[in-house]
């Protein structure tokens, strides 16, 4: 590749980089050793000067309190101090500070005046310069301090002069001067600076160094000595200082200043660093030499495999591979290019295996269907495609699990592939078969019914129905994509419907696209547009008590495109899309706060919600149902709840069990549109149910059909022989209502009753009908 590097420059900068980095890193760690060696010796001879020093001060501040002491206690002095004779008061201040060998003595009066000072650095009658030290020594009986007075710094003892009371304030003072830091670096072996100075700007500065570095002790305040070392590198000299305070008094700080010169802490770190280099230059320059000997031992065979290399990637797997090299490492390089070639071939053969193949049932995948449908398309071929849908794949997974799920799709995709022709998986449970030849209407039967055999996993056996589409090509699809949008809509009405053969047809895509307006509405109006959606309540008249104690609550949705979508409608629709769930947990929701309102208004009723199988196997739904019941302090004999006899019929032993469940939880049970399944009689001893609902067909004509009659009047005598109530809808007239309630049938519901209306139409016909009744 152009403006790449080479193999050769890459090992020579690897080797001279390492061992470079080597090098600066064995600096550094030298640098830094010493470093650390530097600064705790430093620290070490700071630490001990200053405690020197602060323990000669206290010393010095001793003997000043003692001096004061003796001064202010000698009888004769505050007989002096009393008389006010400023020549008497001057001869014994200046022969007392002689004999303690003072640097200033000095009386000052209790109003802060200073009556003398010897020497007179202080101006008599004039006030003290330190009014806060004046009332600390009155207030405390003496006080220490330092002073500034005509560029001389004091340090000074102030006692009170009692006769027995205080009459006067002594003062005793020695100053700090250059004699005294001298002195204090033969002790310390460390330069010694003091430095007086304001808030404005430095006043005083007593040093042991030299004018010159006097001026950088700023700069050189607790430097470390790596910062220090830096500095030497450029300059001749080098000196860290470190600061203490001594004192702050008034206006201006007291500091001292230690210097010490690190030159000979750092004396033998530049002699080790230039050993160093010179060594590391030797072996850059070695390791140089030694890099592009293995650089072309390693580069070269490397180069013809690369070429080799490119054969291969041209397709070229048969290329002979035939570099003996001298390493074992790049002998098992060339080994690999080998197994590689073989590898590749393999490998490609299975990617093309998995790009053509669904890997769950290994029938053609959607898109390589697609592309040997439309080869045939595209030259106008006459194909009939059959498309096969697993009837409730869905409920397959929920109830038997996923893995069963996936035997059962593997069974029948192997079911179909045995057909011949054209195979393939397109989704989910949905397969297509293109046949090889025609095939009749009868033929087709035969083939579902075959399809249609138990599937049995080895631990469960799986009943299986399917949906089959059928389109004629090219009448009714002439691309690949249209064919298979066309068929998502014939399987798609064919499970809705339950034409489980079905032809394609025009019509099937309107029918299609409203199913999928009603999905999209349907969403946006449980989301967005609540207010589309009520709920309507159908009464049920007690036979037995003549009242109205039961409702029936039955949705109604009127949208503002669809306008009225009859309920059998959408509630199949969104069956079939998932997400009924979510309509079940809205019509519960409604039903509470309308059983709230109820109550209000003095309507006892319970309200029945129907569900669906899905619903009934839901495990949320009954603790939700419970949770919205608590919310509002509803009891759950306010709630009662209904299932179809064929959804029940579907999957018996799941339903029973959900079943119990809500009614252990206090919910009654009914079994709605009975007499129009099955199979359910050889359930009905052992379902968890509390009343049966005759379906309105057996009901409407019921005066009048002597069959209908004869239906009603045994499922009354089976529910009752199993204790059961029974329920009559679609009770037209009066007539009918007299035959059910003489057979003793518990509950009617109907027309004649009342038609299903709105929470607060219901509120005001329930309370006229108590009227009526009374």
């Amino acid at each position: 590749m152009a403006g790449s590097i080479s193999l050769r420059s890459n090992i020579l900068r690897l080797v001279v980089g390492l061992l470079a980095l080597t090098t600066m890193i064995i600096l550094a760690n030298v640098w830094i050793a010493t470093n650390n060696h530097a600064q705790q010796q430093l620290s070490r001879n700071l630490q001990v000067a200053e405690g020197v020093l602060q323990e000669i001060l206290a010393n010095r501040e001793a003997q000043l309190i003692n001096s004061a002491t003796v001064l202010t206690a000698d009888f004769g002095f505050k007989q002096v101090v009393a008389t006010g004779d400023r020549g008497t008061i001057d001869s014994v201040l200046l022969n007392h500070g002689e004999r303690i060998k003072a640097d200033l003595m000095a009386l000052v009066s209790l109003d802060g005046t200073t009556v003398t000072s010897v020497p007179a650095v202080l101006q008599a009658q004039q006030p003290f310069t330190d009014a806060k030290l004046i009332d600390r020594t009155l207030r405390e009986g003496g006080a220490a301090s330092f002073l500034v007075l005509d560029g001389k710094l004091y340090q000074v003892i102030m006692l009170t002069v009692d006769a027995p009371t205080p009459v006067a304030i002594a003062l005793v003072g020695f100053e700090l001067d250059q004699a005294l830091i001298e002195q204090l670096k033969q002790i310390t072996q460390l330069d010694i600076s003091i430095r007086v100075a304001n808030v404005q700007s430095e006043q005083l500065l007593i040093s042991t160094l030299p004018a010159a570095q006097q001026r950088e002790i700023g700069a050189s305040l607790n430097q470390d000595v790596m910062g220090g070392f830096g500095v030497g590198l450029l300059q001749p000299a080098t000196f860290i200082s470190r600061e203490f305070q001594l004192a702050q008094v008034s206006d201006f700080s007291i500091a001292i200043v230690l210097t010490e010169d690190i030159g000979h802490l750092l004396s033998e770190f530049l002699p080790l660093q230039a050993n160093i280099s010179i060594i590391a230059g030797i072996a850059i320059i070695l390791a140089m030499f030694f890099a592009v000997l293995l650089s072309r031992r390693m580069a070269d065979p490397l180069t013809r495999l690369a070429g080799m290399a490119r054969s291969i990637a041209s397709g070229n797997y048969q290329l002979a591979v035939n570099t003996e090299c001298g390493s074992r490492e790049l002998n098992h390089l060339v080994d690999a290019f080998q197994s590689m070639q073989a590898n590749i071939r393999d490998r490609e053969a299975e990617i093309t295996y998995q790009a053509q193949r669904d890997m769950l049932t290994s029938l053609f995948n959607r898109h390589h269907a697609g592309q040997l449908l439309e080869e045939r398309l595209s030259k106008q071929t006459e194909l009939l495609v059959v498309g096969i849908n697993i009837f409730g794949f869905r409920r397959i997974n929920d109830v038997f699990g996923y893995q069963n799920g996936d035997i059962c799709l593997q069974v029948l995709a192997a079911r179909v592939n045995q057909l011949g022709g054209l195979a393939a998986r397109l989704t989910g449970g949905e397969l297509l078969w293109v046949p090889e030849s025609p095939v009749s209407r009868e033929q087709l039967e035969d083939i579902k019914s075959s399809l249609e055999r138990a599937v049995d996993t080895g631990e469960v056996t799986i009943p299986l129905k399917v949906a089959i589409g059928l389109i004629d090509c090219p009448q009714h699809a002439t691309t690949a994509e249209e064919l298979f949008r066309r068929m998502n809509i014939v399987l798609d009405e064919a499970q809705i419907t339950r034409q489980l053969i079905l032809s394609y047809d025009e019509k099937l895509e309107q029918r299609y696209q409203r199913r999928l307006s009603i999905i999209t509405e349907l969403k946006q109006a449980l989301s967005d547009r609540p207010e589309e959606l009520r709920l309507f309540y159908q009464p049920k008249l007690s036979l037995v008590s003549g009242k109205v104690e039961s409702a029936e609550a039955l949705i109604r949705w009127v949208n503002g495109t669809l306008g009225f979508v009859p309920p059998d409608e959408f509630i199949s629709v969104a069956e079939h899309a998932g997400f009924i769930d979510e309509i079940t947990d809205w019509v519960i929701s409604r039903a509470v706060q309308d059983i709230v309102s109820f109550d209000r208004a003095k309507v006892e009723i319970k309200v029945a919600i129907n569900l669906s199988a899905r619903d009934v196997v839901n495990p949320h739904l009954l603790p939700s149902v419970l949770a919205k019941l608590e919310e509002n302090a509803l009891s759950t004999h306010k709630l009662s709840f209904e299932m179809t006899e064929s959804d029940l019929v579907s999957e018996p032993e799941k339903a029973i069990e959900y079943l119990q469940a809500f009614r252990e939880a206090g919910f009654d049970i009914a079994l709605d549109d009975f007499g129009t399944g099955y199979s359910s009689l050889a359930y009905l001893k052992n379902l968890p149910i509390d009343v049966l609902k005759v379906d309105k067909s057996f009901v409407l004509a019921l005066d009048s059909q002597r069959s209908d009659q004869n239906i009603v009047q045994s499922t009354l005598k089976l529910a009752h022989s199993f204790g059961l109530a029974v329920v009559a809808e679609g009770v037209e007239n009066e007539a009918t209502l007299s035959l059910l309630s003489k057979w003793g049938c518990e509950w009617a519901q109907g027309y004649y009753i009342s038609k299903p209306v709105p929470v607060e139409e219901f509120i005001d016909w329930y309370h006229q009908q108590t009227v009526i009744d009374e």
